[in-house]
């Protein structure tokens, strides 16, 4: 095994000139350092990770050495943080054409990420490499990355002359990180790093590096590190002892998480009171994917942003096998509302500094151009953005051999019995019984579980209309509404927000309002009528801070009687985790933005479920919470505290 190791290092070194050979002799030192492959070999899943990922070559040689030394089954998670990231191009320069990495180095170029902070989730050789890259601050991303990671791979990001290189609670969260028996392996090491380890509970030492001509430090985990919870009122769920679940909706929610679940080999039964899959939200005929930015580039513009280039790579990938997913990454401009608007977005470029090719602020004159189509405000331009067709996607998910799919069954109530949740029907039938249950029904969660969630129906409609010569698009255009370029021959724009109205059938003063939105977005398109209009109408089901629900379900009770001292501001070490629904999950309230974000929290659910490395930093993983609601609440005095209300969206 040492031999493939030491092999597989001087392929890549010799096809690597220097500098470029400094990373391949590193990889080396990791994989020696570490005992590579040995450990791997009998496992079905290794975790390692990587501080400093540059052009990626030692952990793609990592990566290439466990395909051929591991199980067929087995999978390997690579959690690489990268401070300063290499840019796409950069990335594609390091691998010509004939590099030994071969496939590996092409894969990696084609799902390299937009240069945003964050977490990014790519899955290389058919998902049995998946590489979580993690953009920006490495203290603050180790405080927030949660993985047992079992090697680590150790580069010099830190500048030796920097009397705050290797912060001390930076190396901390690394052995937080860590498995039991962890190890990790570094080159040209320094003292501040050595001591850092030692004093963070790794047992270190110096060897002659694979040149031998420098050192490198290695070491293990012999004294773990752990404290009290931070957050016990955000505990994370149990990862689930039988690879069986039960998905209850099967809209774009349910099948994302039952895909994402069977693809890991589990078997999953999907139960939808349709007669056919997504017949609600999920049924419209054409969805947009797009972020949201903000200045302060909050939870939503981060779970958006990051949403986006997951959903992307999950599409690209599926419509190999799938051609039948209509999926047009034709980009989307969203323009601003109003000169003050514009002025606040004008900001926020100057201020974010997002890389041109996910997100630039453009002239209306450009606009027009880029959508084919006048428009006369400036606004938004993001080329990765695009539109799917929401019903074709949801089939596509579900056709997958682990998947069952039932029809036509409507859960109606839930019971716990002997260690397993019973799902009955109104008429006490038993339609399943399972120790993992998913619920992504919308606010239907509300009717199997009183007052669980703060969840609401908001009532949208949009507007169909034959296309003619004068109505053709290149790219979505958004302002209040949106128009989404000509699918079967039909334009589709919208949409309309109502709470508290249930009418299931198009309304001519809705299509009235989606001509006006329409107008405002392509003034010279004023010439369609509300008469000739073709329509739907579906329920959105919003949330009170426009954030979606993914993750356990808590016990709602239990959470109020537990945590009633935390107005108080009694510290957190002073509570237990919070309580869990054993087995119970959600994802919902996703709102009018579902097809951007509901892979990505599919991928969280079954990452958190199969013991995997999550692919969300864990301020993200709080903000999505089902508990996040009842914890605000009890954050105030008793006196205070009042009902959630969902007042608005958009898009």
């Amino acid at each position: 095994m040492v031999s493939d190791a030491v092999n597989m290092c001087s392929r890549t070194m010799d096809a690597s000139a220097s500098p470029a050979a400094r990373p391949a002799e590193a990889s080396c030192a990791f994989l020696q350092g570490n005992a590579l492959p040995g450990r791997w070999s009998h496992g079905e899943r290794f975790v390692m990770g990587a501080i400093g990922f540059e052009a990626g070559q030692g952990v793609l040689a990592a990566a290439h050495l466990f395909l051929e030394t591991s199980r067929d089954s087995a999978v390997l998670h690579v959690l690489a943080l990268a401070r300063h990231p290499m840019s796409k191009a950069e990335i594609a320069r390091v691998y010509p054409a004939g590099h030994p990495l071969g496939s590996l180095a092409v894969e990696l170029i084609d799902n390299y990420p937009d240069l945003i902070p964050g977490a990014h989730r790519l899955e290389l050789a058919g998902g049995r490499v998946v590489l979580t890259l993690v953009f920006g601050d490495l203290s603050a991303l180790l405080q927030g990355v949660r993985g047992q990671v079992q090697a680590w791979f150790i580069d010099d990001v830190f500048t030796p002359g920097n009397p705050h290189a290797w912060p001390s609670e930076m190396l901390r969260c690394m052995a937080m990180m860590s498995a039991p028996d962890a190890t990790f392996a570094a080159c040209n090491p320094t003292q501040a790093l050595r001591d850092g380890l030692t004093a963070a509970g790794f047992a270190c030492s110096v060897r002659p590096d694979f040149s031998g001509k420098g050192e490198m430090l290695v070491g293990q985990l012999v004294r773990p590190f752990s404290e009290p919870s931070r957050t016990p009122w955000f505990p994370h769920g149990e990862p689930s002892r039988v690879q069986r679940a039960v998905v209850i909706g099967a809209g774009i929610a349910g099948a994302s998480v039952a895909r994402r679940l069977a693809e890991r080999g589990w078997s999953v039964r999907v139960l939808e009171r349709h007669d056919q899959p997504a017949q609600e939200a999920s049924g419209n005929h054409a969805g947009i994917l797009l972020p949201v930015l903000s200045a302060e580039w909050n939870a939503l513009s981060r779970l958006t942003s990051l949403g986006l280039g997951y959903a992307r790579r999950m599409l690209d990938r599926m419509a190999v096998d799938h051609p039948e997913i209509d999926w047009r990454p034709t980009g989307v401009l969203r323009l601003a509302r109003n000169p003050r608007h514009a002025e606040q977005q004008r900001k926020i470029a100057a201020r974010l500094e997002l890389p041109e090719d996910f997100a630039r602020w453009v002239g209306a004159e450009e606009g027009s151009a880029l959508i084919g189509a006048r428009v006369e405000q400036e606004g938004w331009w993001f080329a990765g953005g695009g539109w799917v067709n929401p019903p074709s996607l949801v089939r596509a998910l579900l056709d997958h051999p682990g998947i069952a799919l039932t029809t036509g069954v409507s859960a109606a109530r839930l019971e716990r019995i002997d260690n397993s949740w019973h799902v009955f029907d109104a008429s006490g039938r038993c339609l399943e019984t399972c120790e993992t249950l998913i619920l992504a029904n919308a606010d239907a969660v509300n009717e199997l579980l009183p007052g669980a969630l703060p969840l609401a129906p908001v009532r949208g409609q949009i507007s169909l209309a034959p296309v003619t010569p004068e109505h053709r698009l290149k790219a979505v255009a958004c302002r209040e509404g949106y128009v989404i370029p000509e699918r079967g021959g039909m334009l589709c724009f919208g949409a309309s927000f109502a709470h508290g109205v249930h009418d299931p059938a198009p309304r001519m003063e809705d299509h009235a309002g989606n001509i006006e939105r329409l107008t405002s977005i392509l003034p010279d398109w004023d010439d369609l009528s509300a008469e000739g209009l073709a329509g739907r109408v579906s329920h959105r089901c919003a949330t009170p801070d426009r954030l979606p629900i993914a993750g356990p379900l808590h016990d709602a009770g239990a959470f109020r009687q537990d945590f009633e001292g935390i107005h108080l501001g009694w510290p957190a070490h002073r509570f237990d985790k919070a309580r869990l629904h054993p087995g119970l999950w959600v994802s919902t309230g996703h709102g009018a933005r579902g097809l951007v974000w509901t892979a990505l929290l599919a991928e969280l659910i079954a990452s958190q479920l199969n013991g995997d490395p999550l692919p969300l930093t864990d301020d993200l993983v709080q903000a999505l919470h089902p508990a996040r609601f009842d914890y605000r609440q009890m954050r105030s005095a008793p006196e205070h505290r009042q009902a959630w209300s969902v007042t608005g969206e958009d898009l």
